[in-house]
């Protein structure tokens, strides 16, 4: 008999919560959480503020995931680019296949960059923390405006 599966795409806090819910609700199947960012989960309103003043460090940003839900399976850096619903896998962005017994979408949201004329240069969206320390590096390179 092979282990049931739910998968979660989206690895930010709603699919960290998604696992914790799952598990306090009595699943003991495998869970399978995937996300395209290299992190697990954290806090986000700090990237515009204590991160981007170089007063947070990612380890003080991230969520910890409660005891309970200790076991599940973290595939980060890698995104669910298609979900073939009546087979029942997910494909991720490498090509692989995963079959699930159950879907959990909570991929989040992206900012929508408005559209201006002129060069990018020194436009800036901050969503993720790799995008605060690219910032931060950029606001405190000598001659940087």
């Amino acid at each position: 008999m092979t282990t049931q599966r739910i998968i979660v795409a989206g690895a930010s806090i709603g699919g960290l919560r998604a696992a914790e819910q799952l598990r306090g609700a009595g699943w003991t199947g495998a869970i399978t959480v995937i996300g395209d960012e290299p992190h697990m989960p954290y806090n986000r309103p700090p990237l515009s503020k204590e991160a981007l003043a170089g007063k947070a460090s990612f380890e003080s940003l991230a969520f910890a995931p409660k005891a309970s839900a200790a076991d599940v399976e973290w595939r980060l850096g890698t995104s669910v680019t298609s979900a073939r619903l009546a087979e029942r896998v997910v494909v991720l962005d490498s090509g692989e296949e995963l079959p699930f017994d159950g879907l959990v979408v909570a991929t989040g949201m992206r900012p929508r960059r408005l559209r201006c004329e002129g060069p990018a240069v020194g436009r800036h969206t901050v969503r993720t923390f790799g995008d605060a320390q690219a910032l931060r590096a950029e606001l405190v390179r000598p001659g940087a405006r």
